[in-house]
């Protein structure tokens, strides 16, 4: 990542204080994940119909919030004591969501918690996902969660557009996919363009995003706009 994008750089958000995500916030960004995407279309199939399903997602995203940490990038706003209003999860151009290291870990983990057969499919989905990203260099946009006790108030657009500032300033492009229609008008109104389909063996169809740096200035006026999560 690009040394100008300084560990745990403080901002000041117009909608609060937005900050890099820490490994002390693990845990807290797993709980909100697993609330905001356990009936998600795509990834909630990937996890048991049994009543395991919630400690199963929350173990999964730990690991993967564990992974993202260890980047600068990825943004939380803070709430009281440890609690987080929004996370958003992002990797730097050229990286990716589990280290070369913990590649074993992450495939016995998956294993583990979904058993052969969902594993498998889980592995075969995310390959779709990896072969629709495009080739140029670009940071991701993984995840985007709003705690539930916050939602409806544009914590999760505000968030997304803190990031988009920064990395405008960088001149670096982002990409992201979007797993809930709804969602996509507000992307777009933050000059997001659709770049690809990906077709799911679930039958779910994901649309992923592109923007070029400085497409449209983020403002407080296109999230009032669009409403936001």
């Amino acid at each position: 990542m690009d040394e100008r994008f300084e560990e745990h750089v403080v901002e000041d958000d117009s909608r609060g204080v937005v900050r890099s995500a820490r490994t002390v916030d693990v845990a807290e960004m797993a709980r909100i994940l697993t609330l905001a995407f356990l009936e998600d279309p795509v990834w909630g199939p990937a996890f048991p119909a049994s009543g395991r399903r919630h400690s199963v997602a929350d173990v999964f995203w730990r690991f993967l919030c564990g992974q993202a940490v260890r980047f600068p990038d990825s943004l939380v706003e803070p709430a009281e004591g440890t609690a987080l209003k929004a996370v958003s999860v992002w990797l730097p151009p050229g990286e990716d969501e589990v280290s070369d290291a913990s590649h074993d870990a992450y495939g016995e983990m998956v294993l583990d918690l979904l058993g052969p057969a969902a594993a498998a499919a889980l592995a075969r989905a995310s390959e779709r996902f990896a072969d629709a990203r495009p080739a140029e260099p670009h940071a991701y946009l993984t995840l985007l969660g709003v705690a539930p006790e916050w939602r409806g108030r544009g914590r999760g657009m505000s968030l997304l557009r803190t990031a988009l500032s920064r990395y405008d300033a960088l001149e670096i492009p982002t990409y992201l996919e979007s797993s809930n229609p709804v969602s996509d008008r507000r992307y777009e109104l933050l000059g997001y363009r659709p770049h690809s389909k990906v077709q799911l063996e679930t039958g779910a169809v994901v649309q992923t995003y592109w923007r070029e740096p400085g497409a449209f200035a983020p403002s407080a006026e296109a999230e009032r706009t669009c409403g936001a999560p």
